[in-house]
């Protein structure tokens, strides 16, 4: 008993100064560590391309916030602000055109990207509707291709010279688009490929500052470069208005519109359609007794148990049977058959038969496909039947 004791007392104390130094060697070795993990884009930050320069334009001071709506459009704000539009679409109609005009006038500084519909292609005399067109604002694109030609990038780093700034701003622009003034109303101007990244128009006290490429101001490459910096010189860093930073122009839907500018007609419309079914359900006199349906031709049942047999098996029972009796009885009449392979029997029932070698195994041997097949191979068994 003495003895069990003492061996259980050895075990436990081997296991517990291993535990011991296991835990001693675990500390040795590893220690614990902090580690930051990037989680990806916020979900605001993945609808709002603008949201870091939003906070940026925050942090030095100015008054900045972030819009996704087209209500901009009906109600500009104060004469004094600037408007930073990622996708410039022009306002539909030309009293918010007129209206838009008025505002830079008054003072208003509008920013954007070079619309699409300025696109000089095919149609270059066509007169596009729109302050930027009316500018002479044109975009000139790039062939995709040429993107891969040897030598060629698809950014470069352009300089922008401000008055307040000794030494100029240098963003990256892509090179497949590039801009042309081409009634040389411009008043300032920035090199790229074979016209200018940033054209800059004076409309009465007012500026239109239009970009080939406004991608630098985005989440993803306001922090390179000079990027950041580019964005408060254009938009001022004096804190004279306040900054709009129009991500994403939000249509009305139609139904919306329609509603807006055609409410007593819509009702008027909805109206007419209840009455009109109202009427359709109305009986105006008596029902008429049903019609008696004169009785149907014997060969019309055929015929329609015929199209529904066939599109049960499409006869391939029935010509499984036929061919199977027409071989079987041209083995029982001619017995050396029994000793052939297929392709030696096809060769000798063809010289007997008038058809083909090739006619005989399909008719015998072969699936059809479709309706013609059915009535070509039927042809052949016919021939066989009548050659015995």
């Amino acid at each position: 008993m003495n003895e069990q004791r003492l061996v259980r007392f050895i075990v436990g104390g081997v296991l517990s100064i291993g535990a011991l130094l296991a835990v001693i060697w675990f500390f040795n070795n590893f220690e614990l560590a902090e580690r930051e993990v990037v989680g990806g884009y916020s979900q605001e930050a993945r609808r709002n391309p603008f949201l870091a320069a939003e906070r940026f334009l925050a942090r030095i001071g100015r008054d900045a916030a972030s819009v996704s709506s087209s209500d901009l459009w009906r109600n500009l704000p104060d004469s004094d602000d600037v408007l930073v539009v990622f996708r410039y679409v022009p306002p539909a109609g030309a009293e918010r055109q007129q209206l838009l005009r008025d505002w830079i006038e008054a003072g208003g500084h509008l920013i954007v990207g070079a619309d699409s519909t300025l696109r000089i292609g095919k149609d270059q005399d066509r007169r596009i509707p729109g302050l930027l067109a009316e500018l002479g604002v044109r975009v000139h694109e790039g062939e995709s291709e040429q993107m891969f030609l040897p030598g060629r990038k698809s950014q470069v780093r352009i300089e922008i010279e401000f008055a307040d700034m000794e030494q100029p701003v240098g963003v990256t622009m892509s090179t497949q688009r590039y801009l042309e003034d081409t009634e040389d109303l411009a008043t300032a101007g920035v090199p790229l490929e074979d016209g200018y990244g940033l054209l800059q128009y004076e409309v009465g006290e007012g500026l239109v500052t239009v970009l080939a490429d406004n991608t630098f101001l985005t989440n993803r490459r306001i922090g390179d470069n000079d990027h950041a910096l580019a964005l408060a010189l254009l938009v001022g860093v004096e804190p004279v208005g306040k900054v709009w930073l129009v991500h994403d122009v939000v249509m009305p839907s139609l139904l919306e519109l329609a509603w807006q500018h055609g409410a007593h007609a819509l009702v008027a419309l909805l109206v007419a359609v209840l009455l009109w079914l109202w009427k359709l359900g109305a009986r105006l006199g008596p029902l008429l007794p049903p019609a008696q349906q004169p009785r149907r031709d014997i060969s019309e049942h055929l015929t329609a148990s015929a199209a529904y047999l066939w599109r049960l098996d499409r006869a391939q029972a029935l010509f499984r049977h036929n061919r199977q009796d027409i071989e079987q009885a041209w083995l029982g009449k001619h017995y050396v058959l029994r000793a052939m392979t297929p392709a030696e029997r096809c060769t000798w029932i063809a010289a007997r038969s008038g058809l083909t070698p090739r006619a005989v195994e399909r008719a015998l041997y072969a699936e059809y496909a479709g309706e013609s097949d059915f009535i070509e191979l039927s042809g052949y068994l016919q021939v066989l039947r009548t050659a015995l």
